[in-house]
């Protein structure tokens, strides 16, 4: 059982990228009808077998998709009641809590979550995102150290952590985190993205469209008004004038559609 709660679990660890350069995809609700006949499902379950650990943690883990963080987070309370050592329960709804934005209560779970797994880099992961969301960047690089101390091919954790220096301006520092991150994963669009970010902030304009480029090209849906006004700002410093008035005229395109954006946020 204990096998089957933590590959369960993992499906929900979102252990999200720090978003630095604000890119929302639309969210596919198509499967959304499918999930909640699902959760049906596991409602006879429980209500046939109240203490049903594998029926709470679908439950949880569906509501969790659907966005239902509320929902997701009181099932998973009933399996840490079954299961009271099951660090990726803890770590699930410290997630939860995270995207409902209640940081103090995210941080409990997830200071517990480390308690019982401190060998699991994914632990100090998650607690990072949430120190960061609270704006303690400090805090996330030093459970980042730690993270690729464990693991130390973890893209992820390189590309938070170069997150959470540029927020504290240390953009040289940040741009090598991205570069590790990229060599790690050559197709990881956001470390791209998020580098070209930090290149501006060092006045590396052409550095900054050629990050802003590659990460478009790997991810065609980061097309949006945000990726065009900041890659028509580079090419505004860089002196590229028609470059940078095509893509403010793109900008405008989106803005005036209402285009909904790409979110950053993905999974491990």
């Amino acid at each position: 059982m204990n096998k089957k709660l933590t590959l369960l679990l993992l499906i929900t660890l979102v252990n999200s990228a720090f978003s630095q350069v604000v890119f929302n995809l639309s969210t596919d609700t198509s499967g959304f009808p499918g999930l909640r006949n699902r959760i049906k499902d596991q409602n006879l379950f429980l209500k046939m077998d109240s203490n049903n650990v594998s029926a709470y943690i679908k439950r949880s883990v569906l509501k969790y998709q659907l966005g239902d963080y509320n929902g997701s987070i009181m099932d998973t309370k009933h399996i840490i009641r079954l299961m009271p050592n099951s660090s990726d329960a803890y770590g699930n709804i410290g997630m939860s809590y995270c995207f409902l934005k209640q940081y103090d209560s995210a941080l409990v779970y997830l200071n517990k979550a480390v308690e019982l797994a401190p060998g699991q880099a994914m632990t100090y992961l998650n607690r990072a995102y949430g120190k960061g969301e609270s704006k303690d960047y400090k805090g996330a690089i030093a459970d980042l150290d730690i993270a690729v101390s464990i693991k130390p091919d973890y893209a992820k954790a390189y590309c938070n952590r170069g997150f959470a220096k540029r927020n504290l301006e240390q953009y040289e520092e940040a741009v090598v985190d991205y570069t590790k991150a990229i060599e790690l994963n050559p197709d990881y669009y956001d470390a791209y993205l998020n580098r070209g970010y930090a290149q501006f902030a060092l006045k590396n304009y052409t550095g900054a469209i050629s990050d802003y480029n590659k990460a478009l090209s790997i991810q065609p849906a980061l097309a949006s008004y945000e990726f065009y006004n900041y890659r028509g700002q580079a090419y505004e410093k860089k002196g590229d004038k028609g470059s940078a008035t095509t893509d403010f005229e793109k900008a405008a395109t989106f803005k005036k559609g209402n285009k909904t954006i790409y979110n950053t946020l993905q999974n491990n």
